[in-house]
């Protein structure tokens, strides 16, 4: 009989033993799980991290194609400027052109008292022509001045003028035609 007290005795020590040790094992595994479950929430964490820092860079994106076109073009120049006194005048002629065709003319004096003209005259254009052409008080063409795609120019010319000379005193004209121009002229003519 105390053999058989000795066996259960040894069976009951031994189920505790195993119980202890399917316990320590749970808690083991449960410690895991919990670690498990930490990281994993860490993890998600980071993606919601993620997925905010991509909204913000699609609202940016998103922004920037929304914002209005910049244009670079040139500036709509100001009307003709006019100086004028006794022995002196200035006229200034310029204008931004869009593929329009006009002829415009107008006119300016040389008086006696006045000794030296200096005709300006500069502009681009990347399509058509335009023609600048100043005509003496005789009617005879004096210069004309053509701007197209080929080149920039930029001319100048200065006259003296003598107090005989009467080939240059009087009303010029000045022609401006443009056929399918783009681009921009300035003319200035100043007398003193």
């Amino acid at each position: 009989m105390k053999k058989s007290l000795f066996i259960i005795a040894a069976m009951v020590v031994a189920g505790f033993m195993l119980q202890a040790g399917q316990v320590k094992a749970q808690s083991s595994d449960e410690k895991m799980l919990k670690e498990i479950e930490k990281a994993i929430k860490v993890q998600e964490e980071e993606i919601s991290k993620q997925e905010a820092l991509v909204r913000t860079y699609e609202r940016d994106i998103d922004m920037r194609w929304a914002m209005p076109e910049i244009s670079y073009d040139f500036p709509t120049p100001p009307p003709p400027f006019i100086y004028s006194s006794e022995k002196s005048f200035k006229l200034s002629l310029r204008k931004k052109f869009d593929g329009e065709s006009i002829t415009k003319k107008t006119s300016f004096t040389i008086d006696k008292d006045q000794k030296r003209l200096k005709l300006n005259a500069h502009g681009s254009f990347k399509e058509g022509l335009l023609s600048v052409k100043f005509s003496l008080p005789s009617g005879k063409v004096f210069k004309e001045i053509i701007f197209d795609p080929s080149a920039d120019v930029d001319w100048s010319q200065s006259i003296s003028i003598e107090e005989d000379s009467s080939i240059y005193k009087g009303q010029w004209n000045v022609e401006i035609k443009a056929v399918k121009a783009k681009g921009t002229y300035v003319v200035d003519i100043s007398g003193y």
